[in-house]
């Protein structure tokens, strides 16, 4: 990877090529780019379809750098994910592309920080990274209620962040200690799953969020009902959770997306395929990501799609499914903590893990 970036840098220095670095806007394509930039419409074409889709997919606000001589490009990076990057490169007037690692700068940090004030202040007064607080808040939501959280409250917290030419990209929380009024809440970062569990290898979040949005009501419940368009009765397989259009819709736990288009009177539907026999339901929607696909694996919390008024709907909301087994139930009936411990062979990896970092970075637990 170093190798890498040293050559790209020798070329450079050696013909004093300029480099741009272009803001990928929303609304931008990927072959237009290349129309637009006088090169060949062939490059898009010429890419395998798993690239293309990523290609097709690259987020606003991601930075594309240009390598131009006399403003014509000789070389072109294009983020494809979190760690790699599409390269065109210009040689002997062919362009050829290859994918590549983006390489960052990765630091471990610590921080202990009393709440005086609130926690996104007070944690961006000693990190100086917003981003810190949610990720704390996403960690410890099922946990502890930070609406009512007793000045006094201290934060132990040790993260890595990456950057990118000085300016950071992300930021992972690897251990994170809550103590509130003597109760100590611990979290460490499972790198075998991504989740985070206690010393003990209990989950800090169930297998399913409360809601899939931030909604203002819910119009209609699970159970038989009078339609209001169809007007007669039938069983609703579901909650209607109302908010105004293109509010954003989250995937209610891990999964893999089985189902992304029309679906009689629920509309634009997703369907999320996930653990234990549960599919969930989202109908009704205005639009749904691009990134969002039939066999895209999904993380609790992604957003999956925009709420909408598409299909048999009165009015913008959405229909919200859980089936297991093939069988509907109420979707407010799911227990949070389906999956609360790691068991066998995932604990004893865990508690092996945990011991080694514990030691490692001299965390004295509570």
């Amino acid at each position: 990877m170093k190798k890498i970036v040293l050559l790209i840098l020798a070329s450079i220095f050696a013909f004093a090529y300029k480099i741009d670095a272009y803001k990928w806007q929303k609304g931008d394509r990927f072959y237009l780019f290349l129309q637009q930039n006088s090169l060949p419409i062939s490059i898009y074409y010429n890419l395998p379809n798993e690239i293309k889709r990523k290609v097709r997919n690259i987020q606003p606000g991601s930075t594309i750098f240009l390598l131009k001589d006399n403003n014509k490009i000789k070389q072109a990076l294009f983020p494809i994910d979190a760690n790699n990057q599409l390269q065109i490169i210009k040689k002997d007037n062919k362009y050829t592309t290859r994918i590549v690692p983006i390489f960052y700068d990765v630091k471990q940090k610590e921080a202990k920080i009393t709440i005086d004030n609130f926690l996104s202040y007070d944690i961006y007064k000693a990190t100086h990274l917003r981003s810190l607080a949610a990720k704390i808040s996403d960690i410890f939501g099922d946990k502890i209620n930070f609406r009512t959280l007793p000045k006094g409250s201290t934060l132990s917290v040790l993260y890595q962040t990456k950057s990118r030419y000085g300016k950071v990209k992300d930021v992972k929380v690897l251990f994170a200690s809550f103590e509130i009024k003597g109760k100590v809440y611990n979290a460490f970062l499972n790198p075998y799953d991504g989740r985070y569990y206690d010393e003990n290898g209990r989950s800090l979040k169930g297998m399913f969020l409360a809601a899939p949005l931030r909604y203002r009501k819910i119009s209609s419940y699970f159970g038989r009902r009078f339609h209001p368009i169809l007007h007669k009765w039938r069983m609703h397989d579901g909650i209607d959770y109302v908010n105004r259009v293109g509010t954003p819709i989250h995937s209610v736990a891990d999964g893999i997306v089985i189902y992304k288009g029309w679906l009689g009177g629920y509309g634009k539907t997703i369907k999320i395929r996930h653990k234990n026999g549960y599919i969930t339901l989202y109908g009704h929607l205005r639009s749904w990501p691009r990134r969002i696909y039939v066999g895209k694996r999904v993380r609790q919390g992604d957003v999956i799609g925009y709420l909408g008024n598409t299909g048999l709907s009165t009015g913008p909301h959405l229909h919200f499914g859980v089936m297991r087994y093939g069988r509907w139930i109420n979707p407010l009936k799911i227990k949070r903590s389906a999956k609360t411990k790691l068991y066998g062979r995932a604990k004893k990896r865990f508690l092996a893990y945990i011991q080694k970092f514990i030691k490692e970075n001299n965390i004295a637990l509570k």
